[in-house]
């Protein structure tokens, strides 16, 4: 149950009405001045927590929420609000366990299923997990205007990842081919076709999917180890399978094979790296969920 406002209905009616034209300045001074004759009144925070969030204060927004949520502490808007700060100023092990607890109290309110889906994706890189939170999201509310936009976020960063596979592959096949054409001398041979066109079909490859790498708002790529170990041992077979064709030479073949590898693997492990300090950060600024 919400609380009531008090005497001052009328003030947040209007401050509720002043956030709807996106006048957001004198719905903070109204709430402000109705808040100090009334510090208890849950219902003013809370819209005082959606005013400062639509003025891009966010800091303060939090606090607000979290007033709120103290006077009413199943208040779910409070909690989505709250959520939405924090996941603003990226503080997103914070916001995950908002939204969380906003589902728990309300597990049939759209914006706090798209809410909890953000940082799902953000903070566990759970697909299945996100995807079946947006799916909850559009079956209450089709017109869900939040749960829409992650789905085509989602799909964006489905891109991005598949993007950055591809480049695990022919980025590393690419340097070697080229650098193994210079290095065994067959500039001049009908064989060096074997090595060129690979690293030429490659760096085409690299041209075209690199136009959509950056396509997912800055999100990391939500790759795996099998992933990477696969893309590492698709590159290997790609340059020793050109190298021997080149040369004819089996050693030649593994050097550039494992080259590629090794390559491949490398860049691969430091992408999965930063996406486990990502989310270990996250955890970290949450304490426990």
């Amino acid at each position: 149950m919400e609380p009531q406002s008090g005497n001052g209905d009328d003030a947040v009616a209007r401050a509720r009405e002043l956030v709807r034209a996106e006048q957001f300045g004198p719905a903070i001074e109204l709430l402000r001045e109705h808040l100090n004759a009334h510090p208890d009144d849950g219902i003013a925070w809370r819209r005082l927590a959606g005013a400062l969030i639509g003025l891009g204060d966010h800091a303060a927004a939090v606090d607000a929420a979290g007033r709120a949520i103290d006077i009413d502490p199943e208040d779910v808007a409070a909690y989505r609000y709250r959520a939405l700060a924090l996941l603003m100023l990226k503080r997103d092990g914070e916001s995950y366990a908002d939204a969380k607890r906003a589902v728990e109290l309300a597990p049939d309110d759209h914006e706090a299923l798209s809410l909890l889906a953000r940082n799902v994706v953000e903070v566990d890189r759970d697909v299945v997990r996100f995807k079946k939170l947006i799916r909850r999201a559009l079956t209450v509310n089709p017109d869900s205007a939040p749960a829409r936009h992650l789905a085509r976020q989602y799909r964006r960063l489905h891109r991005r990842t598949l993007t950055v596979a591809t480049h695990l592959v022919t980025l590393p096949a690419a340097i070697v081919l080229l650098i193994g054409w210079f290095a065994v001398g067959t500039g001049r041979s009908m064989d060096a076709r074997w090595m060129v066109w690979p690293c030429v079909v490659a760096l085409a490859v690299i041209l075209v999917r690199g136009l959509f790498t950056w396509s997912a708002g800055g999100m990391l790529p939500m790759l795996t180890l099998p992933q990477v170990a696969a893309a590492a041992g698709a590159a290997g077979i790609v340059a020793a399978g050109a190298g021997y064709g080149a040369t004819r030479g089996v050693p030649t073949a593994v050097v550039l094979g494992l080259t590629a590898v090794a390559i491949s693997g490398v860049f691969g492990l430091l992408l999965l790296l930063q996406q486990r300090r990502r989310i270990a950060g996250g955890a970290c600024r949450s304490g426990s969920l």
